[in-house]
């Protein structure tokens, strides 16, 4: 009998699915010291009892499912030297994140962040369609595909950006990460939706925000550590830049007083564009997209979706 760490909560019917392919289930209130080599598979992760599974050279850890799309807060180098295998929840929340994308440019381009605050009667008409704002997304993967379909719907343009400029479906052109400026120079709304790596820390910086004169809209929705948040402080300072949104920073929570709070140009969603209510919480509906790896798994450790590369971290 594989057993498996449910760090995030199952129902009684994921474990009957489970107990198909003899797994069993503890959770990180039942389980005992005795029972931590023998974990099989961990259902999203805890630090503190991951730490104590991975100090056991003898432990039979082979598989994490991540909570997440981003795996930065996990022992990435230690995985890998270790054999284990990480799948992400890559995709899980694409769809209610592309469409508080879509939220985000529709509320400055149509005008709706100055009404929402104005008191008198002064109309205000500098507004746009969705075709005057061409739309260039860092990340093509299953989220920036979901956004590129969103923006199509209505009518705009939009543009991809990845690792070997590989064409991807639904955009009008894609460009590899080191040769995307020909793109951004088309670009009117720049959307954020890099990993967290080393290669990607403060990926948008002051050199990144000097490529232009003004950009209407920077979004944020991958990792925070990918902008240098003082650097677009200054582009929206100095108009580089006329408005932000952003669901991620550096740090969450950001303190009381922070200077992005004081920016009436930026919009903070504070890490949660992943709001539904069908599968509601960051991780609803992790198990549906875990449970299509549990049987190629069990049979031969092998995945069909979801598999990270260690060696790049995402």
């Amino acid at each position: 009998m594989a057993l498996l760490l449910a760090v995030k909560a199952i129902t009684q019917e994921n474990r009957e699915f489970l107990a198909q392919y003899d797994i069993s289930v503890v959770t990180p209130d039942t389980i005992t010291d005795e029972q931590l080599p023998e974990v099989l598979i961990s259902y999203a992760w805890d630090t503190e009892i991951g730490h104590k599974i991975l100090a056991n050279p003898e432990a039979k850890l082979k598989w994490i499912q991540a909570q997440s799309a981003g795996v930065d807060y996990l022992p990435l180098k230690t995985l890998q030297e270790r054999q284990i295998t990480v799948t992400n929840a890559s995709g899980l929340k694409a769809v209610p994140i592309a469409q508080t994308v879509l939220g985000y440019i529709l509320h400055f381009a149509r005008g709706l962040n100055v009404y929402s605050t104005r008191k008198h009667w002064e109309p205000f008409t500098d507004q746009y369609l969705m075709s005057e704002l061409p739309v260039l997304v860092f990340g093509t993967g299953r989220i920036g595909q979901q956004i590129a379909h969103a923006v199509k719907s209505l009518g705009g343009v939009v543009f991809g950006v990845n690792t070997t400029g590989r064409p991807v479906e639904g955009f009008d052109a894609t460009y590899a990460i080191s040769d995307y400026q020909e793109a951004l120079a088309k670009s009117q709304v720049v959307v954020d939706g890099l990993p967290g790596t080393k290669e990607t820390e403060n990926f948008f910086d002051e050199h990144f925000f000097q490529q232009f004169n003004q950009l209407f809209l920077f979004i944020n929705i991958g990792r925070g550590t990918t902008l240098n948040q003082d650097d677009l402080l200054s582009a929206i300072d100095d108009s580089r830049v006329k408005y932000a949104a952003l669901d991620v920073t550096t740090p969450e929570p950001l303190p009381m007083n922070h200077p992005l709070f004081e920016r009436p140009q930026i919009l903070l969603t504070q890490h949660t564009s992943w709001g539904e209510q069908e599968s509601a919480g960051r991780v609803g509906g992790l198990f549906r997209l875990f449970e299509k790896n549990v049987p190629s798994f069990m049979a031969d450790g092998t995945f069909v979706q979801n598999v990270v590369d260690l060696n790049k971290g995402y």
